[in-house]
């Protein structure tokens, strides 16, 4: 039950019935992603699944977006082009970027999700981010989605977060290699 994140345990304490959360759920499945990755085919398994992902989150973030919401994410936009010769700030506001994007439709199951597939990828993100032009690459990947989602266009959002998602995944193999 502690593990499923139904009770808490302390210790010298009595067990305390907990509110699951999208967040515990990842968690809990952090052991098992690590070993899916590890697997042959692993890295592709989890592009294909970040794909699915992020590219419907893209497309319900140009239909829900807020003129606030639209303000944060060209705020993270604004961050990473800031930090684009800075590999590890770039690192760190290309995810910033993604995460404002999965916060738009208000799900928590969505940041939840994202913050796992971050973990989960970390290393793919730093090998993709190696590749001569993989940052400006993203970068303007970035732009397009926020455009989109400033739109309010949710077919060009999605269109550009899966090209994005395509493109970071031909980084990646290339630096890989």
């Amino acid at each position: 039950l502690q593990r499923m994140g139904l009770i808490v345990i302390s210790s010298g304490e009595r067990a305390r019935v907990s509110e699951p959360s999208a967040g515990t759920m990842i968690g809990e499945l952090s052991g098992v992603a690590r070993y899916l990755l590890a697997r042959p085919d692993g890295a592709r398994h989890f592009q294909q699944a970040r794909a699915l992902f992020e590219v419907g989150v893209a497309r319900l973030a140009a239909e829900t977006a807020t003129p606030e919401d639209i303000a944060r994410l060209g705020a993270a936009l604004a961050a990473n082009k800031t930090a684009l010769e800075n590999g590890r700030g770039f690192e760190r506001t290309d995810v910033a970027f993604h995460f404002v994007l999965a916060e738009i439709p208000r799900n928590p199951i969505f940041t939840a999700l994202h913050t796992g597939l971050s973990e989960w990828l970390t290393e793919q993100r730093t090998t993709s981010l190696k590749a001569r032009g993989a940052a400006q690459a993203a970068c303007a990947a970035h732009e397009r989605i926020y455009r989109a989602v400033a739109a309010r266009d949710p077919q060009a959002a999605a269109e550009a977060m899966q090209a994005h998602l395509v493109e970071v995944g031909e980084y990646y193999w290339k630096a890989s290699d």
